[in-house]
């Protein structure tokens, strides 16, 4: 069987009702108890900053208050998860929150501030001057959501930039995990024009087949796994996985720890316990929640 049985279910509700975080809760309960979309974008709003940003943990490696882009991203995640239109102030401030972040010369984001050292973080997480490595992501990600929300944000911007990502991809073949994720969330963008995403997918899918295991002997490891690139039947990719889904979910529910939560298969307390600790718990509520969901969509 893949899916959790009774006991291992009550357990990750018990975890996620008595230790996440609110937003993660909300979605629970929205996902599971008829809950509302008001009270996910309550919590959701307590993250976001007076210039429109999302900050405050969000992004859960990046301890900082200060908004930054890749939290942002992430609010734009659950926006287009609860189909919240883009008459919603909310979705209105954070959009031109990333009209402000753009990088016109550059012609993309910095995921992180300047400033981010002034809180605790993941010390992959470093700013750079140098935007190269930003080409996809977070572009290709923020350009699905000039799709998803076609008043917010230049007609002519989202042209120019869906044109980059385009030229893009025919120059650089090779990608990272990160970038790869970002490239199907756009491929996976609603109104994308049909040639566009007929490119996409025919550039990602032998990358997809690349780098995604199947291999459970690997599916512990810091990597992508087919629930990492699959959440719903709806899921892009879900067809090239359907034979192996089971298998995946049957590993990850044996992983969860015995009080229901799942950890996250990377760590930074060598660089500062005491913040890792508070992000570690932060990660437990939302991976938890992904797990519940995955065996809820595809068990």
């Amino acid at each position: 069987m893949s899916q959790l049985s009774d006991t291992q279910h009550q357990k990750a509700v018990a975890y996620i009702k008595q230790h996440a975080r609110p937003l993660e809760q909300t979605l629970y309960a929205y996902y599971f108890e008829n809950g509302s979309v008001d009270a996910v974008l309550g919590a959701l709003g307590r993250f976001q900053n007076a210039d429109g940003g999302f900050g405050h943990g969000l992004e859960s490696d990046i301890r900082i208050i200060d908004s930054s882009v890749i939290a942002t991203t992430i609010a734009f995640q659950k926006f287009r998860e609860l189909n919240i239109p883009e008459s919603h102030p909310m979705v209105q401030k954070a959009g031109q929150y990333l009209l402000n972040q753009y990088h016109s010369t550059q012609k993309t984001w910095s995921n992180i501030p300047k400033n981010v050292d002034d809180a605790p973080h993941a010390p992959w997480w470093e700013y750079a001057d140098d935007l190269s490595h930003n080409f996809v992501n977070p572009r290709a990600e923020i350009v699905g959501y000039f799709y998803d929300y076609p008043n917010l944000f230049p007609t002519a911007l989202r042209d120019e930039l869906i044109q980059a990502v385009m030229t893009y991809i025919e120059i650089h073949h090779e990608v990272e995990m990160h970038e790869l994720l970002c490239y199907i969330r756009l491929a996976e963008t609603a109104n994308l024009p049909s040639d566009i995403h007929q490119k996409l997918n025919t550039f990602l899918t032998p990358l997809v087949e690349k780098m995604v295991s199947r291999d459970s002997s690997t599916w512990g490891e810091y990597g992508l796994t087919p629930l990492s690139v699959v959440s719903t039947p709806k899921s892009l990719f879900y067809l090239h996985f359907a034979d192996v889904i089971p298998q995946n979910l049957a590993y990850i529910n044996t992983q969860q720890s015995e009080y229901g939560y799942w950890s996250p298969s990377w760590s930074w307390a060598f660089a500062n316990v005491m913040a890792w600790n508070d992000a570690e718990r932060d990660l437990r509520g939302v991976i938890t929640l992904n797990n519940l969901l995955y065996n809820h969509h595809l068990g």
